[in-house]
């Protein structure tokens, strides 16, 4: 298939005008294009190596439509196979996660080691009388990348070191996931529910949307704000930074409301870990951090704010951690974490916890919103009409000369979380990749 097939790529993501064709949000051909243009060439997210702990650990994950397994050889080191048999090609880890020197095929009962070489086959080697190449069994092996603690992977041998496909991304994801000498640590397993929509919305939304918290999220951004007037949370939203960290990736800033001290929702031992990690800019940012919301392109994002919902008990960071996983032009499995600080306090860990699986979870206030809010995107460009429509990003028409000469972090920084530039970045590079 090619793209013209589909409509020149600048009438999909026109740069100049900032309109988006709803076809690339519903239509199935593009999806089936971008699983290979998008998904198969990018670094994607596989997990966390606080997930693994131990030589033998394993977890079962997904990379754009295929099933791998991210696990922890003996040696200590970590790597992602493809999950499936070289043989036949029959699924061979159906647990979630687990401990194993080695993995067996169900089918014919051949066996690898948990550094994917074949150990055994059904029968003996010589079965093949030296006419088969054995070593060409073993399981096939992504490149695997660790930045701050984030696993990394790619089965494109083309593809960047995640370096450099990070870049200035790195700044920005070490402010959380770096951001003390033991770094971040997961507090447990990823929760997972299927979503109706398309999995850019999401990963849009997050690298991010400044205008659709005080309407979507209102009522209840404005209780865990302690009561603070719409208004006045509005004029933080617009006057927050939005930022192009190249390749795609995003994100926007939120300063704390007027009369707030630094450092709301974080607990006071963390601070000084904070103050010897990171660098003047960093910190410059993150003591006065109200909300920091990313997206990695193309389908990991994040995000972190305090919260409080009684008012006799101080706000708590939760800092949760999702992918976007991409089931179907209108289905996403979203998968979400939640982090803290390893150095931080159990009681803390818990308490943030407690915070994100009480807002950002299916059953969660905030992604109850942008549920309905996505799915009312989705049938509303669904139709015959509809999906010929063009989606409007156009306040980057009058934004993209409104830079922040001093920001302190690299990348682009534009003047407001309104701006539309740092979510509309996301979809220039989504073009590129399926464009080329």
């Amino acid at each position: 298939m090619k793209i013209d097939d589909l409509g020149h790529p600048g009438q999909l993501v026109d740069p100049e005008t900032g309109l988006v064709s709803r076809r690339i949000f519903t239509d199935p051909d593009i999806h089936r294009l971008e699983l290979t243009r998008v998904f198969a060439r990018s670094w994607l997210c596989v997990g966390h190596d606080s997930e693994l702990p131990k030589a033998g650990d394993y977890l079962r994950r997904v990379m754009g439509d295929d099933p791998v397994i991210l696990a922890r050889g003996q040696d200590g080191a970590l790597r992602v196979f493809l999950n499936a048999c070289p043989h036949r090609g029959a699924l061979l880890c159906r647990a979630d996660a687990g401990n194993a020197m080695g993995y067996v095929c169900p089918y014919h009962g051949w066996s690898f080691d948990n550094a994917g070489q074949l150990t055994a086959m059904a029968d003996a080697p010589e079965a093949y009388k030296g006419r088969v190449d054995l070593g060409t069994f073993n399981l096939v092996q992504a490149r695997v990348g660790v930045h701050a603690g984030l696993i990394f992977a790619t089965f494109d041998p083309q593809a960047p070191s995640l370096d450099e496909y990070l870049g200035d991304a790195r700044w920005y994801i070490d402010m959380l996931f770096a951001r003390t000498p033991g770094g971040a640590q997961a507090l447990g397993a990823p929760i997972r529910w299927v979503a109706h929509k398309n999995w850019k919305y999401g990963a849009v939304n997050f690298a991010a949307d400044g205008p659709h918290a005080l309407k979507t999220h209102g009522p209840i951004t404005r209780k865990i704000a302690g009561g603070m007037p719409l208004d006045v949370l509005r004029d933080l939203a617009i006057e927050g930074p939005a930022v192009r960290a190249g390749n795609g990736h995003g994100c926007i800033f939120v300063d704390l409301p007027p009369g707030m001290p630094p450092w709301v929702g974080f607990h006071p031992d963390m601070v000084a870990l904070y103050q010897k990690t990171l660098t003047p800019g960093q910190l410059q940012l993150k003591s006065k951090l109200f909300n920091k919301v990313m997206t990695i392109f193309p389908n990991l994002s994040w995000v972190h704010f305090p919260i409080t919902f009684r008012p006799d008990q101080p706000p708590v960071n939760f800092f949760n951690v999702r992918v976007w996983q991409p089931t179907g032009p209108d289905r996403t499995e979203i998968w979400n974490w939640f982090f803290a600080d390893r150095e931080a306090p159990d009681e803390y860990k818990q308490a943030s916890l407690q915070a994100g699986i009480r807002t950002f979870t299916a059953a969660g206030t905030f992604d109850q919103d942008d549920a309905e809010a996505w799915a009312a995107i989705d049938a509303g460009s669904r139709g015959t009409i509809g999906r010929e429509r063009m989606s409007s990003f156009q306040m980057i028409l009058a934004s993209q000369d409104e830079r922040i000469a001093d920001f302190p972090g690299p990348g682009e920084a534009y003047r407001s979380t309104y701006s539309e530039m740092s979510e509309f970045g996301l979809l220039l590079r989504w073009r590129e990749l399926m464009a080329a």
